[in-house]
C-alpha cells in the first residue's frame, strides 16, 4: 500500500509539474516540485525510500521529459540517498531543516546535469545560466517546500505508511 501510495504522489507530480508548472514561470525558472517530494521522503523515511523515490521520479521525468534515459534518475537518486542519511540524525522541524536541505541538494543536482553537459559537450548550460538558473531555482524551490514537506508528515502520521514488513526466517 505504501509504495502504490508513493507512485500515486510521483504521478500526480508529474501532471501538475507539465500541466500547472508552466504557467507559473519566473525568469524561465520553474520550481523544482519532485526535488521537494525527494528531500521530503528522504527526510521523513530515510534510506532507502529517499533513493527510491529519486530514481522513481526521476525515471519517470526521463521517461516524459527527458532526453536521455537515466540522467534525471541519477540526479534524483543521489540527492534522495544523500538527504537520507540525514534521517535521524538531524532534528527536522516542520519549516527551517527542510528549507534549508534544499540549497545543497540543488547545488548537487544542478553540478551533476552541469558535468553531464560539459562531457557531452552540449554547449548548454554555461556558467552563467548555471549560476542564474540555480539560484532562482532555489529560491523557487525553497518557498514551495514548506508545504510539500508538511503534506508528506501528515502522510506518514497515519499508520500503513510507517508499516514495517516482516519476513519469515528461511531455516
Amino acid at each position: 500500500m505504501r509504495e502504490m501510495v508513493i507512485l500515486g504522489i510521483l504521478l500526480l507530480n508529474l501532471i501538475v509539474q507539465s500541466s500547472i508548472f508552466p504557467f507559473i514561470e519566473i525568469f524561465h525558472v520553474k520550481p523544482d516540485s519532485l526535488l521537494t517530494l525527494v528531500v521530503s521522503f528522504a527526510l521523513v523515511a530515510g534510506n532507502p525510500t529517499g533513493a527510491l523515490v529519486g530514481f522513481c521520479g526521476g525515471l519517470l521525468q526521463d521517461l516524459f521529459f527527458g532526453n536521455n534515459l537515466g540522467l534525471y534518475a541519477l540526479q534524483y537518486m543521489i540527492v534522495g540517498y544523500l538527504a537520507g542519511l540525514l534521517h535521524g540524525r538531524l532534528y527536522v522541524d516542520k519549516v527551517f531543516i527542510p528549507m534549508l536541505a534544499i540549497i545543497p541538494t540543488n547545488l548537487l543536482k544542478q553540478t551533476v546535469m552541469l558535468v553531464y553537459n560539459f562531457f557531452s559537450q552540449s554547449g548548454m548550460f554555461q556558467d552563467r545560466m548555471f549560476i542564474q538558473i540555480l539560484i532562482f531555482e532555489t529560491i523557487y524551490t525553497i518557498v514551495l517546500m514548506p508545504f510539500v514537506f508538511s503534506s508528506i508528515v501528515k502522510l506518514y502520521d497515519n499508520k500503513f505508511m510507517r508499516k514495517k514488513r516482516h519476513f519469515p526466517k528461511i531455516r
